[in-house]
């Protein structure tokens, strides 16, 4: 069997090992554009478990690739004049040239054939092959050839970056947040196990543009730079290796093969480059395409369609993870006035991949440390010994809750919540909601053209105890609302507001289309939040169709809303355990929290 992989990155070097090593392929050819000395990029960071499939499958590489870096847990964040260190997830960095090194070397030794300064121009020179193997990067040539069938979709990024190295060794992951006269510059700085490490910085298109970079060449590029992050490098020269600024992309295909063609890595997907991972997933891609090739069921389609069945889910979801990752360092402008430490843990969990227990098994001292404060901002009483996040107290106008759990009145296994949702929506006239445990209730009111039943609506409210009212707009879907927020559902607030007692907080439901999930912006939902709070909302439930099934993309939206309008938010979104809700209310997400339990045998007590 003869297999022509396109490209001697990472990927296409290690499917050349294995198609060797384990004697899948007779003859095995890479062909590769550049020189053996040339590489684009400085270091190469595996998180904790990159590289476990790799060790599983080639025990001597996973060896070497070890013995040539550096592993580290810290992550050192540096935000408005203070310093944070917090244990985390376990890196290993290693030159992105001794990498490469290693699995050329490899890969020739076992027999297979790396021709450099090779460029591919047409797959018409690899006809004889009996596999095609597109390794050759986000802007392959294989892909391109067979457009019609892969459809590439690219969504860019809004941010510039540049890749540099630096001579100053950073002994951890070094976040890095400098403001200046032009806007916010991030850098982003980790180790190499050698006298120098790796420095991506990254900023918004406009924060580049004023400050000139766009009339820079690289070098002055990187000079003024060191001017930047002059306090964190120690005088140190940052250095250049031609790579110009460029704004990640990221790759989609349909389908990543056709006939005897496939693509890997960044020719199929790509994942941004802050969850460090697009390395690990060419390599892992290579594995799984060796394995379903080793295992020679069926013809060479069906390898490569079971290939495909097996990478692509998981590849889509680090891909949903750095998409998360990557609108987190792009708005982090949100978080201005974020404590240091709140600041630190929400980077930490930014991907929504590490939860408030995985902080806490890996740094118990911070996660208590964090603990303590969010209980003492919420009491204003310090404290050393504090419960997480979900119960600690908050109020809202002037409602007090003793904790930030939310249940729906009748749902079992939810005693103890903070306050308790009536789930229905019969309209104005619906007798009182069902009180749980002596909790605060939230009674709904659909919109009326009556203003008179919102004073009886408010008067059968008060006499039934409620605490709280709540105009429910979820029968109109968020894009309509967006685009033109209905008169009826502001002249309802302001109705609502002159007959419900001041102290008390009025909310607003607000649900996507229940046919599928919203295309609201960010930015439009803000806008709407800040009218809603103008007519006399103090807390807004968004609230995911259905509420029952997976995560539907309300939590970013939650957040732009809180962070940005500057109003109380309310989420319901599937969330089924206590750590997604610690989760979501320590990252300053939301400020209260549904708990959809998928077992009864969850409590609320704290």
């Amino acid at each position: 069997m003869r297999v022509d992989i396109i490209g001697g990155g990472p990927g296409g070097l290690f499917l050349a090992v294995l198609l060797r090593r384990y004697a899948i392929a007779d003859d095995v050819r890479v062909f590769e554009r550049n020189g053996p000395e040339t590489t684009y990029g400085w270091g190469v960071v595996f998180p904790e478990g990159a590289l476990d499939e790799l060790g599983r499958v080639d025990p001597a590489t996973h060896a070497a690739i070890v013995d040539a870096g550096t592993t580290w847990t810290p992550v050192d964040v540096r935000y408005r004049g203070s310093r944070t260190l917090v244990n985390g997830n376990r890196f290993h960095g290693v030159p992105r040239a001794d990498l490469l090194a290693i699995l050329r070397d490899t890969a020739t030794g076992l027999g297979a054939r790396v021709h450099h300064h090779h460029r591919v121009d047409s797959l018409a020179d690899h006809a004889e092959a009996d596999l095609v193997v597109g390794a050759d990067g986000v802007n392959s040539m294989v892909r391109q050839t067979h457009q019609d069938v892969f459809r590439p979709n690219f969504e860019p990024s809004e941010f510039r970056y540049a890749w540099y190295g630096v001579d100053k060794v950073f002994p951890y992951f070094t976040y890095i947040f400098r403001d200046t006269e032009w806007g916010r510059f991030h850098g982003y700085c980790y180790p190499s196990g050698r006298s120098w490490s790796s420095m991506i910085i990254h900023v918004a298109e406009e924060t580049w543009e004023r400050a000139g970079f766009a009339r820079l060449t690289e070098e002055e590029s990187a000079r003024r730079c060191e001017e930047i992050f002059a306090a964190d490098l120690d005088g140190r020269a940052i250095r250049t290796n031609g790579a110009p600024w460029a704004t990640f992309r990221q790759l989609d295909c349909a389908t990543w093969h056709h006939g005897n063609v496939v693509l890997i890595g960044d020719a199929a997907h790509t994942a941004h480059w802050s969850i460090g991972s697009g390395t690990r997933l060419a390599i892992e891609d290579a594995i799984v395409l060796a394995d379903e090739l080793r295992a020679r069921t069926g013809g060479l389609e069906d390898a490569l369609a079971r290939f495909e069945r097996t990478r692509m889910p998981r590849v889509e979801k680090f891909q949903r993870a750095a998409r998360r990752s990557e609108r987190y360092f792009e708005n982090v402008h949100r978080y201005a006035d974020f404590e240091p430490i709140q600041f630190v843990y929400q980077l930490v969990a930014r991907s929504w991949r590490i939860t408030h227990a995985d902080i806490a098994a890996r740094d118990p001292e911070f996660s208590a440390r964090f603990d303590g404060w969010f209980h003492g901002r919420a009491t204003g009483r310090p404290t050393e010994l504090a419960p997480p996040p979900a119960f600690a107290p908050l109020r809202i106008g002037g409602l007090h809750l003793d904790n930030r759990l939310v249940s729906e009145a009748g749902t079992p296994g939810t005693l103890g919540g903070g306050l308790v949702l009536d789930p229905a929506r019969e309209g104005a006239d619906r007798a009182g909601a069902v009180d749980a445990a002596g909790a605060p209730t939230c009674r709904r009111l659909s919109p009326t053209d009556d203003p008179g039943s919102y004073r009886e609506a408010a008067r059968r409210a008060l006499d039934d105890g409620c605490s709280m009212l709540m105009l429910d707009l979820c029968a109109e879907p968020w894009p309509e609302l967006v685009a033109d927020p209905p008169k009826r559902a502001l002249e309802a607030l302001e109705a609502l507001r002159a007959c419900w007692p001041s102290p008390r907080p009025l909310a607003v439901a607000l649900g996507p289309d229940p046919a599928g999930p919203s295309p609201t912006e960010p930015g439009t939902l803000v806008a709407l939040a800040r009218q809603l709070a103008g007519h006399g909302a103090d807390l807004l439930l968004l609230e995911a169709p259905g509420s029952a099934g997976e995560q539907s993309g309300v939590l970013p939206l939650a957040d732009a809303v809180r962070n940005e309008a500057g109003i109380a938010v309310m989420v319901d979104d599937s969330l089924r355990t206590l750590d997604q809700i610690h989760t979501v209310l320590a990252a300053g997400w939301a400020d209260l929290c549904v708990l959809r339990p998928a077992s009864t045998e969850i409590r609320m007590e704290s």
